[in-house]
């Protein structure tokens, strides 16, 4: 056998131990299909749905996700003994081991174990998954050896981000592949082609989601996969090569954009900042080139933003600054036949009479003036006094039903037999029970970041819980205090939602895994960063630094998306993997153990 023969044979042989890997980087997440899943009793009470959840994008994104890393560990342990090499040693086994430790542990004293062990509807992030991603970075830090494994792996990854990329350009312009009759037949069992014209879509039309259930999410996939998309660039030497990967960037970009995911464009943005430093030895080489693809990106955005009369913009603006208008209610109190509004500026008091008639009074029991005027089946309250008409919209009575539209918030209530009031609560529940749940900053500043203020207010006093161990799993939408009524009115505008997800994943591991767990966490990216940081300061032009450093850039972005998204299957795994891949470069380059550590761009 020739040598050129039997190196081929080895390169496919050490491709294909990948295989599993590469099919959950690349293929898993492209998966959209609708499985109907029967909620747990567990999970009923913290959902506003009904007893099932249509889901489209994670259930089987999820299963098959595990399915890949368990034959991933099969072709492992079977490579281990055929080829009977060595587990690579290193430090990052340390914080792996204790929040691998820390996850058995959350879910084994979990109160809710079902929901810890499979994850929580529509996000499906339990225990199981999560050891699935820490498999998958030892083994992908311990399988890959040569650059031939490198760039098989990024090749899938960057061939499953056209296709996400198409799809999500599709949509920016009005051309979504899922709203089409073949679209909807392929993610629908042969059971459901029946409702396929009346399925409905959350997100209106140019709102890009391409394959992922919230538009965020596409912000935290491209801020990880476009730096390994721009090191592709610059490592390929063939022509239709580079223009193949400068597509795949503009469709990434375009899809970001029509998302208009502020994490993701802040992500991006800061990574750039550090490609700025890694790559700048290769952009100065290159001047003309980079300044164009500078300009082009840049000139992109603000043509994005033109074309949808300034929304990416505003989406941004509305992210990170503060909306003040939003109703400022301190208390809702109930006492007989009354019920006390309580805001920053004034009291309302609505009463029931003794002949069922509906009075209003300001806090010193004063009648506010008021005209009732019936429409169709309601009764319609609206306000004359000009304290109160500035403030409040109308009461809408309707039976039982009483409907307080302020300006910036609704409130609905239930009267009962005995003439006294209840709250309409999250699942249509009836109560007088008003928890005010404890908070930690973020006082008036709830609806910053969407919302995210109230949610990340709430979140933090939970921390104290969980210093050891979790909640479990996935158990972040039932520990959070789902009964703040007055903080969800204040936020949402509505008592009626759940808060599922704390859009921070750090604080996401801290209450679903424990504090200490997210201290693993840390100290096992704070153990890549410094080694990235200290290897690609001064790195060269050869394949496995471009590589190296565009993981490394990647995974920033990724890690400042975490900051205002959550972890989720689809993208999570391809960050682990991508993890365990930067300590395998880093390990190499730094042990001088790859051939190629010299100058020169190595061909894809």
């Amino acid at each position: 056998m020739s040598k050129k023969n039997a190196k081929l044979k080895q390169e496919k042989s050490s491709k294909f131990v990948l295989w599993p890997i590469a099919f959950v980087i690349s293929v898993a997440p492209l998966i959209v299909f609708m499985k109907e899943t029967a909620l747990s009793a567990d999970v009923k009470q913290y959902w506003t749905g009904g007893d099932t959840y249509l889901d489209f994008f994670g259930y089987y994104k999820s299963q098959w996700l595990m399915i890949g890393t368990v034959l991933a560990l099969l072709f492992f342990f079977g490579h281990f003994v055929i080829k009977k090499f060595e587990i690579k040693k290193s430090v990052l086994y340390i914080p792996v081991i204790i929040y691998a430790t820390l996850i058995i542990l959350s879910t084994a004293t979990s109160e809710h174990p079902e929901v810890a062990l499979n994850g929580y509807v529509a996000r499906y992030e339990g225990m199981w998954v999560l050891l699935c991603y820490l498999a998958l970075m030892v083994m992908t830090f311990n399988l890959v050896k040569e650059e031939s494994q490198i760039k098989f792996l990024l090749g899938a990854l960057l061939i499953s981000a056209a296709i996400i990329g198409i799809i999500g350009a599709c949509q920016y312009f009005n051309m979504d592949i899922f709203r089409t009759n073949f679209g909807k037949l392929a993610i629908l069992p042969e059971a459901y082609h029946g409702i396929s014209d009346s399925l409905d879509f959350t997100f209106k039309e140019s709102n890009v989601y391409s394959i992922f259930s919230n538009p965020n999410y596409i912000g935290s996939y491209v801020a990880l996969v476009f730096p390994i998309a721009f090191v592709a660039f610059l490592s390929f030497k063939k022509i239709y090569l580079k223009i193949g990967t400068a597509l795949l960037m503009i469709v990434l970009l375009s899809s970001l954009i029509g998302s208009k995911s502020s994490a993701g464009i802040v992500g991006l943005a800061a990574s750039t900042l550090l490609a700025l430093v890694v790559f700048r030895k290769v952009i100065f080489k290159r001047k003309v080139l980079s300044i164009i693809v500078i300009t082009v990106i840049v000139m992109a955005f603000f043509v994005a933003n033109y074309a949808t009369g300034g929304a990416v913009i505003n989406k941004i603006q509305s992210e990170v600054g503060l909306e003040t208008n939003y109703f400022d209610l301190k208390d809702i109190i109930f006492k007989d036949n009354t019920v006390s509004i309580v805001s920053g500026t004034e009291t309302l008091v609505i009463e029931i009479g003794k002949e069922d008639e509906l009075n209003c009074y300001d806090g010193q029991h004063n009648i506010i003036e008021t005209k009732i005027t019936e429409q169709e089946k309601n009764y319609i309250v609206t306000f004359i006094d000009e304290r109160y008409k500035e403030s409040y919209n109308d009461i809408i009575i309707d039976g039982p039903l009483i409907k307080v539209d302020q300006k910036y918030a609704s409130i609905e209530f239930y009267i009962m037999e005995d003439r006294t009031f209840n709250l309409i609560g999250i699942q249509g529940e009836l109560t007088k029970t008003v928890e005010k749940a404890e908070t930690l900053g973020f006082t008036g500043k709830e609806r910053i970041g969407s919302s995210r203020g109230y949610i990340w207010s709430r979140t933090l006093p939970l921390l104290k819980e969980c210093l050891i161990k979790g909640f479990g799993p996935d158990n972040f939408a039932i520990a959070f205090p789902q009964k703040d009524y007055i903080g969800k009115i204040r936020a949402f505008s509505t008592a009626r939602i759940i808060v599922d997800k704390p859009h921070n994943t750090y604080l996401q591991i801290g209450v679903n895994t424990g504090v200490l767990s997210l201290l693993a966490y840390l100290f096992l990216l704070g153990i890549y960063v410094v080694q990235s940081l200290t290897t690609y300061i001064k790195m060269e032009k050869a394949f496995l630094q471009l590589a190296g450093a565009g993981i490394f850039v990647g995974i920033t972005g990724y890690l400042i998306t975490g900051l205002f998204n959550d972890s989720v299957v689809g993208i999570a795994q391809i960050f682990w993997v991508l993890l365990g891949l930067g300590f395998l470069c880093n390990k190499l380059i730094r042990n001088q153990q790859s051939p190629t550590c010299v100058k020169g761009t190595i061909e894809l």
